[in-house]
């Protein structure tokens, strides 16, 4: 038998071809009573393979189809897993600032930042309060870490920040411990410094720097950062001192907009 299934298979087409003409010859000159058998025979021989590959092929499209709606629920579900993830990061962030209060005369409002412009650093942000939210310029703002910067432009609805880390904030500090004072500002490629501070000034590693309020700009008692390094020139009437900032400017999200009370 499996020589005859190879002879079968190696010449399948001729075979095909050769019940062809036998089943056309049959159906020509037979007896007329032969006809619908002969025909159900060439039906089965000729049409059953067409009609199962048909069938095998609406199947595979259905799967197809099938497996893409999977595939494009899974990605719906993961983007739904992915804004879930967000909003519980969100929150997280919202409650530890439950606990943040403003300085006296002044109250919190929330703003989110929308874009940051960078020149190596983060220098600008835009945020989501304007005027119709009582922003104006010159107002400042800050986390429950430290002090971001200031209003220096607004619109309707969208203000623009110079952060801390713009190289033309200035902003007046004290030494939390000692209250002698200086100026903050952030040098490029030297990160954020205090000029103005005497030789003889006490201030350490470590010290926590507040701004003082003078300027008129930034409420007195908010932190700015923390003393990195003193450096105390031979022969020079200022110290050189870093600061780490207190605020991440890596990473800004949820922001505060100081507003003064109304009296």
């Amino acid at each position: 038998m499996r020589w005859i299934s190879s002879i079968l298979s190696r010449y399948r087409r001729n075979v095909h071809f050769v019940s062809f003409l036998l089943l056309s010859s049959l159906l020509i000159f037979d007896a007329a009573g032969q006809n619908q058998y002969i025909s159900q025979v060439a039906l089965s021989i000729f049409h059953s393979p067409f009609a199962a590959l048909k069938h095998s092929y609406l199947e595979l499209t259905a799967v197809a189809a099938e497996k893409f709606q999977l595939r494009q629920s899974l990605v719906e579900a993961s983007l739904r897993l992915t804004e879930l993830d967000e909003v519980r990061l969100e929150n997280g962030r919202l409650r530890q600032m439950l606990g943040f209060d403003p300085p006296p005369d002044y109250r919190l409002l929330p703003a989110r930042v929308l874009s940051v412009s960078r020149e190596r650093v983060a220098i600008e942000a835009t945020i989501n309060r304007g005027i119709n939210d009582s922003v104006f310029v010159n107002q400042c703002l800050v986390n429950r870490e430290g002090l971001i910067g200031r209003i220096v432009s607004v619109t309707p609805d969208y203000a623009t920040v110079q952060l801390l880390t713009h190289s033309m904030n200035r902003v007046a500090v004290r030494v939390a411990s000692s209250r002698e004072m200086g100026i903050a500002r952030y040098v490029p490629g030297d990160g954020l410094m205090v000029d103005n501070f005497p030789v003889q000034g006490r201030v350490s590693q470590g010290d926590l720097i507040l701004s003082s309020g003078l300027g008129g700009v930034y409420p007195p008692g908010l932190v700015v950062g923390s003393v990195a390094s003193v450096i105390r020139p031979e022969e020079e009437a200022f110290c050189e001192i870093r600061l780490y900032p207190a605020a991440n400017f890596s990473s800004l999200e949820e922001l505060f907009v100081l507003i003064p009370d109304a009296r």
